[in-house]
């Protein structure tokens, strides 16, 4: 059976679009910019290699708060607050609705102080895990889990289509499900991983997400996606 098509709508928020040389921050966001990512998954059951294009449309007010809105090309808006605290998003649209939805809570992309140690946790489902064998097939739509983020280094270099980018920043999620993989192991801790690079003036340059599970049940993957242009 075929994979469904990557809808990371959670995931996705952690890319940055934006512009080199036009702002020396870790995530800039500069109206009209935009990057373009080459997205790849391997599993058993791989889609085939697709890109997504993010770009900054311009600054909105939203329950009062000053944003920048950042379009996914899956057809995603998000509404992106930045100040001397981080990063955060606080509502996201499709292209089908009015009006941006607000979050309950803001969601941290990247929490300062950027330096190593830094933590903050967000909401997360699985992306990559299918049922082989019952509809529907995706764990997103019945399982949550909270992830841990930490800023692990601030010196990384990351090398990509577009050139050689440092210094980077790598933030590192981790996140455990409790699931029922197969009959022998019965219920097991399911990591979900995630690392990103962002560097600076240039943004996420680099990010990849890990759910692998026993073979059972379940069928799991990496994601892997780097700005190519």
């Amino acid at each position: 059976m075929k994979r469904a098509p990557i809808a990371l709508p959670l995931l996705c928020l952690c890319l940055a679009a934006c512009q080199p040389a036009q702002n020396d921050s870790w995530f800039p966001l500069v109206e009209g910019a935009a990057q373009v990512y080459a997205v790849k998954v391997e599993s058993e059951e791989s889609p085939p290699p697709e890109e997504w294009t993010l770009s900054v449309q311009g600054a909105q007010t939203v329950n009062d708060q000053a944003v920048m809105v950042r379009h996914h090309s899956a057809g995603v808006s998000y509404y992106l607050k930045s100040d001397e605290l981080g990063v955060r998003r606080i509502a996201t649209r499709t292209d089908i609705d009015n009006e941006p939805t607000p979050d309950k809570e803001p969601v941290w992309v990247l929490k300062a102080p950027y330096q190593v140690g830094t933590e903050w946790s967000t909401p997360t489902v699985p992306y990559l895990i299918l049922r082989r064998n019952e509809h529907p097939r995706e764990l997103r739509y019945t399982h949550r889990a909270l992830m841990g983020w930490r800023i692990e280094a601030v010196d990384d270099e990351v090398t990509t289509a577009t050139g050689t980018h440092k210094p980077c920043l790598r933030v590192v999620g981790r996140a455990n499900l409790n699931l029922f993989t197969d009959p022998v192991n019965g219920f097991t801790d399911v990591p979900l991983t995630s690392r990103e690079w962002y560097c600076k003036g240039r943004g996420l340059v680099k990010f990849e997400r890990e759910e692998t599970v026993p073979t059972g049940f379940l069928v799991g993957g990496v994601l892997r996606a780097e700005w190519v242009r």
